[in-house]
């Protein structure tokens, strides 16, 4: 499984030394959703992808950025929860033409996901599928960090209990629309700044400081 593991997903082992040191409110951010025909990533499509930046505790909606991906075939629930139909996906952007769009922030922006491993992995067996270059993205992850905060203070952490909109409840956040990949990454980056503040109010620690969390990660996606 290990083997099987490593050969299709990479992870870099540190922090970039450019982000160590960034103080949390100064570091510029992208707030990314993916959404899949499905969970088994080894053979999950994208469907449509959605981000927006932000710092400063503050997100910047004049960046949103949201397309539907052109799939076909099995779509699984996608249908369902989604709603995009077969013909809406036919009309998509070619995953390559978006992934190319997203790998310009590779090195300039610190990307912020909820459940990081999954989107990533999904990411990274695409971009091998289209023979494109290696690429190193820092990873902050909303849902390892609020399962950080929860270890802190229960002994067992219940199923269910760190999805997005269960995360965001816990901070007072209205209900938000799910399953449109824009709506969850806006959602995404107001829960990450929230939890930033419950972890220094001030927001002035350096991106290093939130190390112990395991909610920091460095991807490589692919061919090298």
């Amino acid at each position: 499984m290990a083997s099987l593991f490593s050969k299709l997903f990479k992870r870099a082992p540190t922090l970039p030394d450019k982000w160590k040191m960034m103080p949390i409110k100064d570091t510029p951010l992208l707030s990314i959703d993916l959404e899949l025909t499905g969970l088994d990533t080894t053979i999950a499509k994208i469907t449509s992808i959605g981000w927006v930046n932000g710092t400063h505790q503050s997100i910047d909606l004049g960046s949103a950025f949201y397309t539907v991906v052109r799939a076909s075939g099995d779509l699984q629930q996608s249908p369902v929860i989604h709603g995009l139909t077969a013909r809406d996906l036919l009309k998509g952007e070619h995953v390559k033409t978006v992934i190319d769009q997203l790998q310009a922030f590779a090195n300039s922006h610190v990307w912020v996901l909820h459940n990081a491993s999954l989107d990533m992995q999904v990411l990274d067996r695409v971009a091998k599928s289209l023979g494109l270059p290696e690429t190193q993205i820092t990873t902050i992850d909303t849902m390892l960090l609020e399962l950080y905060f929860l270890n802190k203070t229960q002994d067992m952490v219940k199923q269910g209990a760190v999805t997005l909109e269960q995360c965001r409840q816990r901070y007072g956040f209205p209900v938000a629309p799910n399953h449109n990949a824009l709506d969850d990454a806006v959602a995404t980056l107001s829960l990450a700044f929230a939890q930033w503040y419950k972890f220094d109010k001030q927001t002035s620690a350096p991106l290093s400081d939130l190390a112990h969390t395991k909610a920091i990660k460095v991807y490589t996606i692919g061919d090298a």
